[in-house]
């Protein structure tokens, strides 16, 4: 019988970054440095100037802005080729609000994926309310990789809130394109028993843990297609079912395994997806304490 062939993994082809010459737009900068890019990427360097403005301040904002950003640009290509990248920067100055603009470049450019800075000490709860990152998410045409934490090396620890959705199999099959190969995923699957506080004072301890093993069986049933679609990627991953919110659980899993990248799935072009339950999958991606992948189904 010959051996079925293993599609090769995703690679990052055109990549754009946007950068604001904050510490967060520092930090989308380093990140995107140390992405394993395909041979002769392009990654396009953004920076938005407000559109209105006084012509005299517009000019000096140009000037200054195309200046800052070309030394950053000429950073990044030097830290992608001491790498051993092959990869080009383009640094581009563009005007308009942030956010259209950011999801026109990336329209444009037929981006694999768009890399921003998260602000703030706090996780991403005002990032993500009417904010440059939700939008380029709910409106842009590819995965968004939202960078927290310093960087200090590639992704070693990534972990993938996983449900029995087609958005689920996009997200962790897309995953691997910002890891060193043969990374291993780690899966997290929560799941709850529908009533069982209605159900449960009249029911035994014994009763009890036979009532949630139905729902973790039947979880783990539906969860098949997802591993057999890992398993054709030649993906290497541990999973984890745990009875719970699913906010709490993948939080929990998040900060007890450490891990430095968080991916979602999302619905089509109706904003983060509600994967989960209600607006789970928005909580956890606002309060998580790591790097956020968020990925969209191809049109």
């Amino acid at each position: 019988m010959t051996a079925t062939r293993k599609p090769p993994p995703p690679l990052l082809r055109k990549v754009l970054v946007a950068t604001d010459f904050s510490p967060a737009g520092a930090r989308a900068v380093e990140r995107t440095a140390r992405l394993p890019l395909a041979p002769g990427a392009a990654v396009t360097l953004v920076h938005a100037l407000p559109g209105r403005a006084p012509r005299e301040f517009v000019e000096q904002a140009r000037g200054r802005a195309g200046r800052t950003l070309a030394v950053i640009a000429h950073e990044l290509h030097a830290s992608l080729h001491a790498a051993g990248s092959s990869a080009s920067v383009e640094a581009r100055l563009v005007f308009g609000k942030p956010a259209p603009t950011l999801v026109r470049q990336a329209e444009s450019a037929g981006t694999d994926l768009v890399v921003l800075g998260r602000h703030g000490r706090r996780p991403v709860r005002d990032l993500f309310l009417g904010s440059t990152a939700e939008h380029v998410i709910r409106y842009g045409p590819s995965p968004v990789l939202v960078v927290h934490g310093l960087v200090e090396d590639a992704y070693r620890r990534p972990l993938v809130a996983v449900d029995a959705e087609e958005t689920a199999r996009h997200a962790a099959g897309f995953l691997p394109a910002l890891l060193e190969p043969r990374t291993s995923l780690r899966l997290i699957h929560a799941y709850e028993s529908p009533l069982e506080y209605m159900v449960f004072p009249g029911l035994t301890r014994e009763e009890r843990t036979r009532y949630r093993a139905r729902f973790k069986d039947s979880a783990l049933r539906e969860l098949r297609p997802l591993h057999r679609h890992l398993d054709a990627l030649g993906l290497r991953y541990r999973q984890a079912v745990e009875h719970g919110s699913p906010y709490s659980i993948i939080l929990k899993e998040a900060r007890q395994h450490r891990a430095d990248l968080l991916a979602l799935g999302t619905q089509a072009r109706s904003g983060v997806s509600r994967i989960l339950l209600g607006s789970v999958a928005t909580d956890v991606v606002r309060e998580a304490g790591c790097d956020v992948l968020v990925v969209r189904p191809p049109a």
